[in-house]
């Protein structure tokens, strides 16, 4: 097994489809409307935001997106997130729930739930569509695996001759799991 960037052995792989996510949505959808019923969204950008506008339609709640992230121009260029887009003041007095993609160690997600704590969040919990065994732990996540998770949104690219081609990073992580 190869460990990831952030420590975690992966298993094998997963591509998900677009279905795939929508049911995972529904899901924590269904599961966060009885447990929590939260006033506003918060989406972590990039990959976040996907589910995030997915939860956001589903609970017809405001959205509101934040960049904080370790990566510029879609490669990894700092060892930990930084801000470049800030939390809205909207939070402040309101049950906050903030939604990524994926949660490797969670420091991303703390930040944000952090910084809306600061700004006057009367509650914040926390969603993600992907953990990993090991993972820190959102309050609420679709799926538990310790496969590599290809998104829909991010498998293919283009490249600099105009060809859509396997995400560079997906291809270099699979040939390390399974080794042609």
């Amino acid at each position: 097994m190869q460990k990831d960037r952030y420590g975690h052995e992966h298993t094998g792989y997963r591509r998900l489809s677009w279905d795939d996510v929508m049911d995972m949505c529904r899901e924590l959808a269904q599961t966060i409307r009885t447990e929590y019923d939260p006033d506003l969204i918060v989406g972590i950008a990039k990959s976040g935001m996907v589910p995030a506008v997915i939860l956001a339609s589903m609970l017809r709640k405001d959205l509101y997106p934040v960049r904080l992230s370790r990566r510029k121009k879609d490669i990894v260029v700092r060892e930990k997130p930084e801000w470049s887009v800030p939390l809205t003041d909207e939070v402040d007095g309101r049950t906050v729930l903030v939604v990524d993609e994926f949660a490797a160690t969670g420091e991303t997600m703390r930040l944000a739930v952090g910084e809306a704590r600061k700004k006057g969040a009367r509650q914040v919990k926390t969603a993600t569509l992907c953990v990993h065994t090991d993972s820190w732990r959102p309050n609420w996540y679709a799926l538990e695996t310790d496969d590599l998770i290809i998104q829909p949104w991010d498998y293919e690219v283009l490249d600099k001759n105009g060809r859509f081609v396997i995400h560079p990073e997906y291809d270099e992580a699979i040939s390390r799991i399974l080794p042609r």
